[in-house]
């Protein structure tokens, strides 16, 4: 398990990239960073390991005249009638109710984040580095991570692209299904426009893992998918349940 003091260095880090620190905490981690290996190297982590959502962003412009209504809520805040003994000016009022948003904010940022952040810290670190795990996988430099919209992760692969040697482990997916079964794909332009079944996960309570007999070029960048079958796998040899997706990331860079 990571100490302490590894996964205050990750959580750190992966606001930094999300872009959720304040700027005074940003500036401080950007010089800390030129002088703390590890916070470098988590830095570079989080990045690879996020890249992958810049697909799902859509470029947003706020209406023009957005600003202009959040001034004149803020003027009608100022002029409501202060309490007794209470002296009040729009300006200050403002500022108050502005800096009392974000007090809150930040306290709900910081408790959510630090949650989800410590989980999949663990998740991640349990694969890149388990306890006790065959020889192959010590230095397994790939990871894909399998999560449905913003829900903890269901299942983590790490894979090795020189053997080829893939292991899936589950981190929330139910390990048993009645009458159903968990199948692994893989999807690429050079093997074709249907994904292509990588066999069943029947026993998602214990690491899976499996040799595949692709071109490690081809794998690389390849998408995987992991769907919900009847038992005995997908009847039509293409994914019929449904499904969750993952890339893989470069764990050490």
């Amino acid at each position: 398990m990571k100490n302490d003091e590894e996964i205050s260095i990750q959580i750190v880090a992966a606001e930094y990239v999300l872009g959720t620190l304040e700027k005074d905490e940003r500036d401080a981690v950007e010089a800390k960073r030129a002088t703390d290996p590890m916070l470098e190297k988590a830095i570079l982590s989080w990045q690879a390991h996020l890249a992958g959502l810049n697909d799902y962003v859509k470029e947003a412009e706020p209406r023009g005249d957005l600003f202009d209504d959040i001034l004149a809520k803020l003027d009608q805040s100022s002029d409501k009638k202060p309490l007794p003994g209470k002296v009040v000016t729009p300006s200050s009022s403002g500022v108050v109710e502005i800096e009392r948003m974000r007090a809150k904010l930040k306290r709900w940022r910081l408790t959510a984040f630090t949650t989800s952040a410590i989980a999949a810290c663990l998740a991640v670190f349990m694969v890149v580095k388990p306890p006790v795990a065959p020889a192959v996988q010590a230095n397994a430099p790939f990871v894909a991570v399998f999560q449905a919209d913003d829900q903890q992760p269901a299942f983590i692969m790490s894979l090795d692209i020189d053997t080829r040697q893939l292991t899936v482990r589950s981190v929330t997916a139910q390990g048993q299904l009645e009458g159903k079964t968990y199948q692994l794909w893989i999807k690429a332009d050079e093997i074709g426009p249907a994904p292509r079944s990588l066999g069943l996960l029947a026993n998602v309570a214990s690491p899976i893992q499996k040799q595949i007999d692709y071109d490690p070029a081809v794998i690389r960048h390849a998408t995987f998918g992991i769907s919900v079958e009847p038992a005995g796998g997908s009847p039509t040899g293409v994914p019929t349940g449904p499904a969750i997706h993952g890339k893989l990331y470069p764990t050490s860079l």
